[in-house]
C-alpha cells in the first residue's frame, strides 16, 4: 500500500485530477513524530522529515508546499518551492503534471477540484482561515482561471466534539461562520470548523462536498497537535495532496 490514499481519482477534459491524504503510516521519523512526519517546523529531525518527503514523491513527484500562518494568502504551485505565508494553493499546470500539497494536524486540508479542465487547490482551514474566508477566496480564484463544477473533499481534522475553546471565541466564531458553534463530548464549548466549511462553501454554489469524517483527536493514525499537547509530546504533520495533470497543451 502506498503512501498516499487517493480518494479521488478522475479523468477531466484535457487532463487527469487526484486527491489524496497521507496518515502517520510508512516514513522514517521516530518519537512523537513517529511515521511519517511531512513538517519541519515542528522539532523533528531534518533528516528524517527530508526523506519523509522523497519517499512521498516517489507517488506524488514535484510537490509544492506551503508556510502556513492561519491567513487567506493565495499563490500558484510551484515544483519544490515552499510559499511563503501562504494558505492556498492553486494548482494549475501549463502542461505535464503539478501538486500542492497542505500540511494539518488537526486543521482541515481541503482539497477543492473543478471539472472542466485540469485544475485544484490545496487548502490550509484552521480556525484562523475559516474566518478569513480562504476557502471562499480559493473557490473564487479557480472560477477566475475558467475553473466550473468545483467539487470539495474534506480530509481528516479536528472534530466539533473534540475541539474545545472558550465560550467568547466560539460565539465568535459562529457570528464569522454560521455553524461554527458546537459542543464538545464532555459538554463544554466547541467550533465545528469543518460544518461551518461545509456552510462556506455551500454559500459559494459547491455542493459536491465529500466530507471523510475521520477526527485527528480520536484517531491515533493521524498526527493531532491537541492529542499530542494533552501527553506532553508534539506533532508531526500529515498532509491533504491536489494533483493535476495536463495532457494536452493549455
Amino acid at each position: 500500500m502506498g503512501l498516499v490514499e487517493w480518494v479521488v481519482d478522475r479523468e477531466v477534459p484535457g487532463g487527469r485530477l487526484r486527491a489524496g491524504f497521507t496518515a502517520r503510516a510508512g516514513g522514517v521519523s521516530t518519537g512523537s513524530y513517529a511515521g511519517l512526519n511531512l513538517g519541519f517546523h515542528v522539532g523533528d529531525d531534518p533528516g528524517a522529515v527530508a526523506e519523509n518527503r522523497r519517499l512521498l514523491e516517489l507517488e506524488a513527484p514535484g510537490l509544492a508546499w506551503m508556510d502556513q500562518v492561519h491567513g487567506d494568502a493565495l499563490a500558484a504551485a510551484q515544483a519544490g518551492v515552499t510559499a511563503k505565508a501562504t494558505d492556498a494553493l492553486v494548482v494549475d499546470p501549463g502542461a505535464g503534471r503539478s501538486a500542492a500539497a497542505v500540511m494539518v494536524a488537526d486543521c482541515v486540508p481541503l482539497l477543492l477540484l473543478t471539472g472542466n479542465r485540469p485544475l485544484a487547490a490545496a487548502v490550509h482551514v484552521g480556525r484562523g482561515g475559516l474566518l478569513a474566508g480562504i476557502a471562499v477566496k480559493a473557490v473564487d480564484e479557480l472560477r477566475r482561471r475558467g475553473g466550473e463544477d468545483v467539487s470539495a473533499v474534506l480530509g481528516p481534522s479536528i472534530c466539533g466534539r473534540c475541539y474545545e475553546v472558550p465560550p467568547s471565541m466560539r460565539d465568535e466564531a459562529d457570528a464569522l461562520a454560521p455553524g461554527a458553534a458546537a459542543t464538545t463530548s464532555w459538554g463544554t464549548p466547541s467550533v465545528d470548523i469543518p460544518r461551518a466549511l461545509v456552510r462556506q462553501l455551500a454559500s459559494r454554489g459547491v455542493e459536491e462536498v465529500r466530507l471523510l469524517g475521520v477526527c485527528t483527536f480520536e484517531d491515533p493514525a493521524y498526527f493531532s497537535h491537541r492529542r499530542a499537547c494533552a501527553a506532553g509530546g508534539k506533532a508531526g504533520r500529515f498532509a491533504g495532496i491536489a494533483e493535476a495533470t495536463r495532457d494536452t497543451p493549455a
